[in-house]
């Protein structure tokens, strides 16, 4: 599934278009919409007055409170075309058409993501976390939700409510970096286990965003491109395999219905 890195990836190639104008857009499949509080075609011949992020949400702004909002679910990609090019691959379901020659390709296989209409930004955002990227997720924060909470550290990490955007990928590789093991009770961690995560998690997301987001399969930034991070991965998706600190085999369990990645050895 695209994760913060990922999204932020998209949102930052995409700022070439802010200012652009909406000429139409193609809705190939009306189950992907998943709320409309306008018609879609309220946003023809608006203009678009800022592309950004929150969360794993992809926020296109525009005129009269209008929000264009995606979700790439866990196999969607979002890409840039020239006007004149046609999509090569199958399960296209939305192309925005910009007056700039641009058009803007949603393509979703699993169709986990969706796209919604929505006019107050803020209403539809509330329940979300912290951003963990920005100055109000520091580690007196991370300290208040985690604290005398039995659940496994991992899973407040990818609890949405909480902290926004980390997602599978990030969340072991941030407990790695930390040295915490994702299923101790989050409640047990020290003050100084805190301040640890909570510089793992902002660099290995800044490191993530760097290196253009991580593709094992489905994911492709703005530019349909492969990113960069899956070759500096030390625990996900490496199961079996040597730990790149102590060269024990990684270890692969399920905390909360997902896999994670760890080393018994260096994560405590």
């Amino acid at each position: 599934m695209p994760e913060l890195p990922e999204v932020e990836t998209i949102v930052r190639a995409l700022q070439s278009n802010v200012g652009a104008g909406i000429k139409h857009i193609e809705i190939k499949r009306e189950d992907i919409l998943r709320l409309q509080e306008f018609s879609v075609l309220e946003l023809q011949g608006q203009n678009i007055k800022n592309i950004r992020r929150r969360g794993k949400f992809l926020i296109f702004e525009l005129g009269r409170d209008l929000n264009l909002i995606f979700h790439l679910g866990m196999s969607g990609r979002f890409y840039m075309l020239a006007s004149a090019e046609e999509p090569a691959e199958k399960h296209v379901h939305v192309i925005v058409h910009l007056n700039n020659g641009i058009n803007l390709v949603y393509q979703d296989p699993r169709r986990f993501g969706g796209v919604w209409l929505v006019k107050e930004r803020e209403r539809f955002f509330r329940n979300m976390g912290r951003e963990p990227l920005s100055p109000d997720f520091s580690a007196t924060y991370l300290e208040d939700i985690l604290k005398y909470r039995k659940a496994p550290v991992k899973n407040l990490l990818l609890n949405q409510n909480l902290i926004s955007g980390i997602g599978n990928i990030y969340a072991d590789e941030s407990l790695f970096a930390a040295g915490i093991r994702p299923d101790r009770p989050a409640g047990s961690l020290s003050r100084q286990d805190i301040k640890k995560l909570h510089r793992s998690i902002r660099k290995v997301l800044r490191q993530g965003i760097e290196l253009r987001g991580t593709t094992f399969r489905d994911y492709r930034d703005a530019f349909n491109e492969s990113g960069g991070f899956q070759d500096y991965l030390k625990v996900y998706g490496r199961h079996n395999q040597p730990c790149p600190q102590c060269g024990q085999p990684i270890e692969r369990i399920r905390i909360g219905g997902r896999s994670t990645h760890f080393c018994t050895n260096c994560q405590r």
